[in-house]
């Protein structure tokens, strides 16, 4: 681990020196996390562990008037990872995936982007991309609820991860007074899991289309089209029987067709604010043909009080597959997502899920923020797996894992989360988290309980 640690001061030292003698911009963050793990008890496996994460980032950038450009270095190192750990607990899967390599240095962002007049702007290169934050809302609930609750369902870089992942490719804008399109086409860097951030992943390509806008300052919505093509040469993760999907290596070919819609009520005491999300999925799983989809739908308040007292419910539904013998694949697919914004306790995902939350964020002071939330989590289709994972991430991995399902009634989970400013470039997050595992957990495990913890450092330079 040390020798992680001074080659990265000393690349800092070197970066910051060469550029600020030609003037350009440099920016840094460095985030260190210690995670503990109770996680479910199975038989000759470490359940109870802890580790240490620190992704230390230096970019430089520079602009004209009408291009700019980026270079941005990342370093991950990784310490104290269990060695006979089960997944989908994280510190094992670091293991699986690294085996007792413990850190890298690779090239984050490398991109040019252009603008024009007209309000057309074009970026190429290698960059971080998120589904959702198109056109993002001037109103600052609208933009919490974005981020926290639309964003990145079905893309994102993964930056809960300590290596993340970045795409290479296109990205294109046009800004209109009505709204805005958006256009992608990119490949995926290994990353998330595998500290062999460098390469990309030349079999899987997506290609990504939008057009966001609103219909007031109250509102905001968003159309978009998804394309996924995965070939690689893996064993892919359903719920047919294991001779079956070894012979199939064909390739999985998904569209998408979705959207998102809010809105914000004011009344007297505050504010109500109403969300819908949902998306169609078809086309080829292998040898199977692809039908799923995935709906979302929450309502919340907030007081205009002195805590910022705000309570929302929600439920999600995605379809699962209840018969692995007829042809079909009906489990939703969530792509590429940032899987740990929706399931903050990481042991589960949106695929072949139910879930019922009710969530509670109070803000004591201007530097302080408490959010709590509730959830039941059911599988859709007990004879359909329990995922998680946040998708492809190298060659040799499908990038989600699962386990029997079994029985509907999969966990209750309640947890925790304390944000602290220090000032505006320095924040501490400790997060708590309980689960209750329930018939689906009992399929897979000898013990129901499991139990998360961390806290973090998120500094900014």
């Amino acid at each position: 681990m040390m020798r992680w640690v001074g080659l990265s001061v000393i690349l800092c030292g070197v970066v910051v020196g060469m550029v600020a003698a030609q003037g350009l911009k440099v920016d840094a963050s460095w985030r260190v996390r210690g995670e503990h793990w109770d996680f479910f008890e199975a038989p000759n496996a470490d359940n109870r562990y802890a580790f240490l994460g620190s992704l230390l980032r230096v970019g430089v950038s520079g602009q004209r008037q009408r291009q700019d450009w980026r270079i941005e270095l990342a370093q991950t190192t990784l310490a104290g990872l269990p060695d006979n750990a089960r997944p989908p607990s994280h510190g094992a899967t670091y293991r699986a995936v690294n085996g007792g390599r413990d850190g890298s240095l690779f090239v984050k962002q490398l991109f040019w982007r252009w603008r024009s007049p007209s309000g057309w702007s074009l970026l190429l290169g290698r960059f971080e991309f998120s589904d959702g934050s198109e056109r993002m809302p001037k109103d600052p609930t609208l933009q919490w609820l974005r981020r926290h609750r639309v964003q990145e369902r079905l893309i994102g870089p993964f930056g809960f991860t300590h290596i993340t992942r970045s795409f290479d490719g296109v990205f294109g804008a046009w800004e209109r007074p009505q709204g805005t399109f958006t256009f992608a086409l990119f490949r995926p860097t290994k990353g998330a899991f595998d500290l062999r951030a460098n390469d990309e992943l030349t079999r899987v390509t997506v290609a990504y289309g939008s057009w966001t806008f609103n219909l007031d300052a109250q509102s905001d919505a968003r159309f978009f089209a998804l394309y996924y093509r995965d070939t690689r040469p893996v064993l892919k993760v359903d719920n047919r029987p294991l001779a079956n999907r070894q012979a199939d290596r064909d390739a999985i070919t998904i569209t998408t067709l979705g959207g998102h819609f809010l809105r914000l009520v004011p009344d007297g005491q505050g504010r109500t604010d109403f969300l819908a999300w949902g998306a169609w999925q078809w086309g080829d799983w292998g040898r199977l043909k692809h039908r799923a989809f995935a709906l979302a739908a929450e309502i919340g308040h907030q007081w205009d009080t002195h805590w910022r007292s705000w309570l929302r419910l929600g439920t999600f539904l995605s379809t699962g597959d209840g018969n692995p013998n007829d042809g079909y694949h009906k489990t939703f697919f969530q792509v590429l997502p940032t899987a740990r914004l929706y399931a903050r306790f990481p042991i589960y995902n949106l695929m072949n899920n139910r879930d019922l939350f009710v969530q509670l964020m109070l803000r004591p002071h201007r530097r302080l923020t408490l959010r709590l939330e509730a959830h039941r989590l059911w599988l859709s289709r007990f004879s359909d797996l329990w995922y998680a994972g946040g998708g492809a991430f190298n060659d040799t991995a499908f990038g989600y894992a699962g386990l029997r399902g079994g029985a509907r009634r999969l966990m209750d989970v309640l947890d925790l989360s304390v944000e602290y400013a220090v000032d505006p470039m320095t924040t501490w997050t400790l997060y708590l988290a309980k689960a209750w595992g329930k018939e689906a957990v009992r399929a897979n495990f000898v013990g129901t309980n499991a139990t998360y913890a961390y806290l973090e450092l998120q500094r900014r330079w």
